[in-house]
């Protein structure tokens, strides 16, 4: 015997426990989408997440990790560009110092994923819902791209960049501080 409770899944009812069973999609070809919200909400709601939420020092924890790996990368990120623009660190080859700069920011973009996956768990509604949490990974996603791209580029023995790679710089340099300004948005503008 069978007994249905939401569209989608049958409770065998003969059984000893009520364990939901999904049945096959009477539309197979049809386009389905993801509600971020109920998305957020079991997310919210996974032991691991309430362990977080209710372990009363996690969450500022994570945040200062958080905020020290992004200074540490902005700081690196930063100096990178500057050197490619021709502004700084000019004492030493450029090709020596871009895979310095690369290693630097790989390291710190792992922990920025860690310690961002950790903070997105502990409080979803806050982040998955939020505008300025995709524009700031969009930005992100854009300035590693061009930061990636100048780093090869870079360990070819560039010493006098050309207009586009000083273009590249300069764009990442603007693009890494909106992305300050959008993880620090994140909690004023309000979720969808």
């Amino acid at each position: 015997r069978c007994a249905t409770t939401q569209p989608g899944q049958v409770v065998h009812v003969g059984s000893t426990s009520l364990q939901p069973v999904p049945i096959l999609d009477p539309n197979p070809g049809a386009r389905t989408t993801v509600n971020l919200h109920e998305f957020s909400d079991w997310l919210s709601n996974t032991p691991f997440s309430q362990a977080i939420q209710t372990t009363s020092w996690a969450i500022p924890s994570i945040q200062v990790v958080h905020i020290i790996c992004l200074s540490a990368l902005l700081a690196s990120a930063l100096m990178f560009a500057l050197r490619i623009a021709g502004r700084g660190l000019v004492n030493e080859p450029l090709h020596l110092q871009a895979p310095r700069f690369a290693r630097a920011i790989a390291v710190l973009t792992v922990a920025l994923l860690i310690s961002g996956t950790l903070l997105i768990t502990a409080e979803p509604g806050r982040t998955i819902t939020n505008p300025a949490f995709y524009a700031k990974m969009i930005m992100l996603a854009i300035a590693l791209t061009i930061t990636l791209w100048l780093t090869h580029v870079s360990r070819r023995q560039l010493e006098a960049p050309k207009g586009v790679h000083v273009a590249a710089a300069a764009f990442t340099m603007l693009l890494w501080v909106c992305i300050i300004f959008c993880g620090r948005f994140i909690a004023y503008v309000e979720s969808y």
